[in-house]
């Protein structure tokens, strides 16, 4: 019984790790396809891009728009990926298009848009003394003197790179203490004479 016992730990030991082993390698052709599928969706806007630069005004796609007609095209392999990877509850439909729409408006690489899928940690760590040698420029559509607002939405620029910089409105709770008499939810127990206890 013991050595039944050991030989059964022993397999669900191999098991988990063939289980762990075969997730991770789901995971990582997931990735792939996914990483291919959004490089060809922003390959396609550049290409819609340079012809509209060509064509009349007119016919020029809004992001909105052009995210949307580029979205089906990566839809499949983005769902599987964050399926597999159990993030699907985080993420809807919707906010996915208004990234696509975000990065689109603000001219981001494919890898700028995938990163918040691909990792949950800081994107960018550097030392103090990098981020002290740098000259940033401030791109924005408010002016520069007022004060942040809720949305506002800049872009800082570098050399190496661009970061753009969405402010949320930090929520505001108000708690209140209310007193309830100990004696208001008190009940009595009457038992009947005839019911056995």
């Amino acid at each position: 019984m013991i050595a039944a016992a050991a030989r059964r730990r022993d397999s669900s030991h191999n098991e988990l790790y063939y289980e762990e082993a075969e997730h991770e390698r789901r995971v990582r052709k997931r990735r792939a396809r996914l990483v291919v599928a959004v490089e060809e969706a922003f390959t396609h806007i550049r290409r819609m891009q340079e012809e509209e630069q060509k064509t009349a005004p007119s016919d020029v796609m809004d992001p909105r728009e052009a995210a949307q007609a580029i979205f089906p095209s990566m839809a499949r392999a983005l769902q599987k990926y964050l399926r597999t990877t159990r993030q699907q509850h985080l993420h809807s439909m919707e906010s996915i298009q208004q990234h696509l729409a975000f990065c689109i408006t603000n001219n981001m690489t494919p890898k700028a848009f995938l990163e918040s899928y691909l990792t949950t940690g800081p994107t960018l760590q550097y030392g103090k003394d990098r981020w002290l040698a740098r000259q940033w420029t401030l791109i924005s559509e408010a002016s520069v003197t007022s004060g942040l607002k809720d949305g506002t939405v800049f872009l800082l620029k570098c050399i190496d790179f661009n970061l753009v910089v969405t402010t949320k409105k930090i929520p505001y709770i108000q708690l209140a203490e209310e007193f309830i008499d100990p004696k208001s939810h008190k009940f009595v127990l009457r038992l009947q004479s005839e019911t056995s206890v």
